[in-house]
């Protein structure tokens, strides 16, 4: 990349709230079929990202510990995608529907927050994105970029049936290591021999 090139990392997530699931006996999955209420037609399907969904039953099996649920090291990286940044960098979480339910949903990134409106100056400071739905899509730029390094928990805005179906997955950031410090050491003496500001 040019040393001028403005770069972040993008994060593109493609929800979907009405997914037909059928486990390893080739079944259908219904978690919100086991509510004593009556189910709403718009609560039914199963939930995920990018094609991926990280159930609670699945891991309930392996380890009941409700407290342990979203623990990495309890159960591994959940199959949702597995997103990474860097203390400090510059990150974009692209969110869009594509199709089914029509069902609005949230979409939050735990420990970060963003502008709503990302082209006001002015624009007031969200943590929860709401309004996810069929054909809307938003840029949700992290302010300052990502935080403290750590597992940062992204999740539909909905606990009920949306988490525990599946929405839901880690933001990892890390620390910077030594060949990385190298790399923007370089980058600014280059900058700075040829008369560039970083």
């Amino acid at each position: 990349m040019p040393p001028d090139a403005e770069h972040f990392r993008e994060c593109v997530v493609l929800v979907q709230n009405g997914i037909l699931l059928l486990d390893k006996e080739n079944k259908l999955i219904q978690t919100a079929a086991g509510e004593r209420e009556e189910v709403d037609a718009e609560d039914t399907g199963e939930k995920g990202y990018n094609y991926r969904s990280e159930r609670y039953a699945n891991r309930l099996k392996r380890d009941s510990r409700i407290a342990k649920i979203f623990s990495s090291k309890v159960h591994g990286d959940p199959a949702t995608p597995l997103f990474r940044a860097y203390a400090g960098d510059r990150v974009i979480f692209r969110t869009m529907m594509p199709a089914d339910k029509p069902r609005n949903v949230g979409f939050c990134i735990h420990g970060h927050e963003w502008k709503e409106q990302p082209e006001d100056s002015h624009s007031r400071i969200i943590s929860v994105q709401g309004a996810v739905s069929i054909g809307n899509t938003f840029n949700l730029e992290l302010k300052e970029g990502a935080s403290c390094p750590g597992d940062y928990l992204y999740r539909s805005g909905s606990l009920k049936w949306d988490v525990e179906s599946g929405m839901w997955g880690i933001f990892r950031v890390m620390k910077h290591g030594i060949k990385r410090k190298c790399k923007d050491v370089c980058h600014r003496t280059f900058a700075c021999i040829c008369g560039k500001r970083t």
